[in-house]
Parts: structure tokens; sequence; C-alpha cells
């Protein structure tokens, strides 16, 4: 048997549509009724520093029927800005269509397959926080969701405690003050950790992730300002399950 040509396996892909932008009024634009994924007023706020200070740079997915599929953090961060138009592209299936829903889940999923390098972040941010005339709004970061992931992504030869992940990363307005309790918590899985909020009664509105995963997080107990992110950490990590958290 003879091997297939690289001329006839191209043939036999199917050809890639190309897709080009519209720019579109925002009024005309429909969320998307069986989009499950919220966004909270802190990552739009980012969305909005990001849009004021390099425009709109990620593709939004519309349907046929101009119903958002991809990008509706980006239109709900545009909305508030009171901007009329959004550059868009269309794809020509209605929102009903299973194509359009697969975009619409993947647009949200794909990415959580990513693998992060914890520590080559935070050196990252902390390139970007020591620039000349920049700062970590547009990150989806701020300086104690630094802090916190330099303490958990570092040993404690490097990095003693949260004060010393907040003098690393050169917060201003540090204040040792007292040394607060921590303890960190890990779950087996998402339905753990979401029981175990349920049962001490802490509200979603009051965690903060501190990874771009989204697999950390971290609040005060009792609810208070957030003013300190280590007071409480959620992790997903690879820790030994016998390790006694301290």
């Amino acid at each position: 048997m003879t091997k297939m040509s690289d001329r006839a396996k191209r043939k036999r892909q199917p050809a890639v549509p190309k897709r080009a932008t519209e720019v579109i009024e925002i009024s005309k634009l429909t969320d998307h009724p069986d989009n499950y994924r919220g966004h909270s007023q802190d990552q739009l706020d980012h969305i909005k520093s990001s849009i004021r200070a390099n425009g709109v740079y990620r593709n939004v997915i519309i349907a046929k029927d101009n119903v958002i599929l991809g990008g509706h953090g980006v239109v709900q961060a545009a909305r508030q800005m009171k901007l009329r138009k959004i550059q868009v592209i269309r794809l020509p299936w209605k929102s009903t269509d299973p194509r359009s829903l697969k975009v619409l889940t993947g647009d949200n999923e794909i990415s959580r397959l990513a693998g992060v390098d914890d520590r080559a972040l935070t050196n990252l941010l902390k390139k970007i926080k020591e620039s000349e005339g920049v700062d970590l709004m547009g990150t989806g970061f701020d300086e104690q969701m630094l802090a916190a992931l330099v303490m958990v992504t570092r040993t404690s030869d490097e990095i003693e405690d949260f004060d010393a992940a907040a003098e690393w990363t050169g917060m201003p307005e540090h204040d040792p003050g007292n040394k607060a309790y921590r303890l960190i918590i890990q779950f087996r899985n998402e339905d753990d950790r979401l029981s175990f909020m349920k049962h001490a009664n802490i509200d979603s509105d009051n965690l903060k992730a501190y990874t771009r995963g989204g697999q950390h997080w971290s609040t005060w107990w009792p609810p208070k300002e957030r003013n300190d992110l280590a007071s409480v950490r959620f992790e997903d990590g690879e820790t030994d399950a016998e390790e006694t958290p301290s």
C-alpha cells in the first residue's frame, strides 16, 4: 500500500473558512443565554484598564444573529465604558446551532487545559511592576495577589512569610502590624471546595483568586476588607495529602 501524498492529505482536510472582521454597534449584541461563566467587577476593571491602554485586541466572536459566543467579558467591560462600537468576527451559524455552542464552550474552557509556571509568572509580574510608569492593572493581578502568589511558589529559605513576600514585590504601603494566623486547606475537587465554603458560610464575593488558572483563592475569616490576601488560602496543588498545613 502506497503512502498518501501530502497533497492528497491536504485535499481530504476540510478547508478552514476565512473570517473577516466587522465593526458593530454594541447595543445590537446580545449575551448568549447559555453562557455559564460570569465576570466579577474586579475582572472587568482589569479588562477596562487594558482596553484604555491598548484598545480591544482580542477577538469577540458572534453568531449570525448577533449573539455573543466568545468575549462576553470584553463586551461587558466595553458597555461599562460606554463604548458605542466594537470589532467582531461573525460566524455563519445561529446561536442555537451546536457548532456555535461548541465555540461558546471552547472559548470558556480550552484555556484551563494550559499549564502555568507560577514561579515564572511572579518573575514576569515583578518585571512589569518595576517598570517605570507601568502598574499591574490590566494583568489580572494586583500587588497583594502577587505577594500571596510569591509566598506559595517559593521555599521558606527564599520567602519566610507573607511580610517577606510583600517586601519582595515592593508593596509601597507594607505595614507588618500584628502577624496574622494562616491556614492552608487543599481540596480533592471543586465540589469539596464549594461544600466547605457553604458550611463555613464563605461568600464567593469575599474570595480573591491569585493565580491565572483560578485554582488558588484567599480570604479573611471572619470576612473583612481584603487588605491581607494570605490569611486563608485554598489551593489545588500536588502537595502530599498527609502533610499537615501550618
